[in-house]
C-alpha cells in the first residue's frame, strides 16, 4: 500500500534530507535540464524561471543552469518553440541536480546511452528530477525501483502497469530520497519552490510565490485534477460527492442505487438531480467518465485494449469495445490509428518548418 505524507514547508521532514547538502556554499547551485524532444513548454519555463527568481530576489546567483540534449544539438517543445543545448549528456558538466522535462511520445526518445548516464550521475550523487512523463525515463533505468514518484493522471494507470515495483502516486509531486519528480503543468513550480527552500529557505521560496502570483505553495498530496463542482459547474454539494465518488471508481463501479444511499437521497431524487445539473442520467454519466477516461488511455497509453477495458471496469475487451462505438462511432482500434495518424503529420509539419 502507498502511503501519504502530509508535508509543511516551513518544517521540511527528512524527506527533504536528501536536498540538505545543497546549502549555499562557495559556488551556485547548477541545475541541468535535460531536454526530450516534444517536452512541455510550460513545466520547463515554471523550473527555470524560478531559478532565475531566486537568482534576482537574492541579489545573488545562488543558481545557474545548463541546458542539455542526446546529442548537444537544438531541441523543440511540443509547441513548436525550441531551444539550443548547452551540451550532449556525454559531455555535460557535472551537476548538483539534473530534471528531465518531458512530454508526448517521450518513448520515441528512449536510448540506452540516455539509461546508462542516468545511472551514472546519479551513483556519482546527483539529485535527479522528472517532470510529466520524464518519470518514465528514471523508471526505464531501474532508479526508481521501491521509490515513491509522481505521475500524471493521464498516465498513472500506464506507469503501474509498465513499473508495478515503483510507488506511483497521484499527489502532485514527490520527493524520496535524490529524486524529485512532478506530475507537471504548474505543479512543477511548486516542487521547484520545494528546492529551493531547502537550499535557500523558506523565505526565498514564500517571495518567488508572490512573485509569480501564486498565492499557495501546494504540498505534495494535494489533488492534481480541478474539483468536479468546477469542472462540470456543481453547485449541489450531494451531487458532487457523487460524482467524486464516481471518479475514483472507474475501474470498479458502484450501483447507482448504492451512489445514492451514499448521500441519504433516493434513486429517483439522484435521477431529477443529475437530469437538472448535468443534462443526463447518473448512469449514462457514469458511463461517460468511463468511455471519456478509455479514450485517454487509448491516444495517450500504448496499454492493450483488454488492459484499458478492465481499469474502466469492463469484464472483456469485447464488452468495452461495444460500449465504446456506441458513445464515440468508431472502435477503439480506430481511435488509436487516427491519433498516431495526427502525431506523425503533426511532427511532419514541424519538421518541414523547421
Amino acid at each position: 500500500m502507498v502511503c501519504h505524507y502530509s508535508v509543511n514547508i516551513a518544517s521540511m521532514n527528512d524527506q527533504t534530507s536528501s536536498l540538505k547538502h545543497l546549502a549555499p556554499g562557495d559556488r551556485p547551485v547548477r541545475i541541468g535540464f535535460y531536454l526530450v524532444p516534444n517536452f512541455p513548454l510550460m513545466t520547463f519555463a515554471a523550473a527555470l524561471d524560478s531559478l532565475r527568481q531566486a537568482n534576482r530576489l537574492a541579489k545573488a546567483q545562488r543558481f545557474e543552469w545548463v541546458l542539455i540534449s542526446f546529442d548537444g544539438l537544438h531541441v523543440r517543445s511540443s509547441s513548436g518553440l525550441g531551444f539550443d543545448a548547452d551540451a550532449a549528456i556525454s559531455k555535460a558538466p557535472r551537476c548538483d541536480v539534473v530534471i528531465l522535462c518531458a512530454g508526448i511520445n517521450y518513448s520515441d526518445a528512449y536510448d540506452s546511452n540516455i539509461f546508462a548516464w542516468l545511472r551514472r550521475i546519479y551513483s556519482e550523487g546527483c539529485i535527479l528530477g522528472a517532470v510529466s512523463t520524464a518519470v518514465f525515463f528514471l523508471a526505464k533505468a531501474g532508479l526508481l525501483e521501491g521509490r515513491r514518484c509522481a505521475v500524471h493522471w493521464e498516465s498513472l494507470a500506464s506507469f503501474r502497469s509498465e513499473f508495478p515495483n515503483c510507488f506511483a502516486t497521484d499527489d502532485i509531486f514527490a520527493i524520496d530520497g535524490r529524486f524529485l519528480t512532478s506530475s507537471g503543468g504548474t505543479v512543477t513550480l511548486d516542487m521547484m519552490l520545494y528546492l529551493i527552500a531547502a537550499v535557500e529557505g523558506h523565505g526565498l521560496a514564500s517571495l518567488i510565490s508572490d512573485q509569480f502570483n501564486h498565492p499557495r505553495i501546494r504540498r505534495q498530496d494535494d489533488v492534481q485534477r480541478m474539483a468536479p463542482e468546477d469542472r462540470f459547474g456543481i453547485k449541489n454539494a450531494k451531487l458532487g460527492f457523487v460524482v467524486r465518488r464516481m471518479e475514483a471508481t472507474l475501474g470498479d463501479p458502484v450501483e447507482i442505487s448504492g451512489l445514492a444511499e451514499s448521500v441519504a437521497l433516493s434513486l429517483r431524487q439522484l435521477e431529477r438531480l443529475f437530469r437538472a445539473s448535468l443534462g443526463k442520467s447518473p448512469s449514462q454519466f457514469y458511463i461517460d467518465l468511463r468511455m471519456g477516461r478509455a479514450r485517454e488511455l487509448l491516444v495517450d497509453t500504448e496499454l492493450s485494449v483488454a488492459e484499458i477495458a478492465e481499469i474502466c471496469g469492463y469484464e472483456s475487451a469485447s464488452h468495452f469495445s461495444r460500449f465504446y462505438r456506441r458513445l464515440f462511432k468508431e472502435s477503439p482500434v480506430a481511435t488509436r490509428r487516427a491519433e498516431k495518424q495526427r502525431e506523425r503529420l503533426t511532427l511532419r509539419t514541424m519538421s518541414i518548418d523547421a
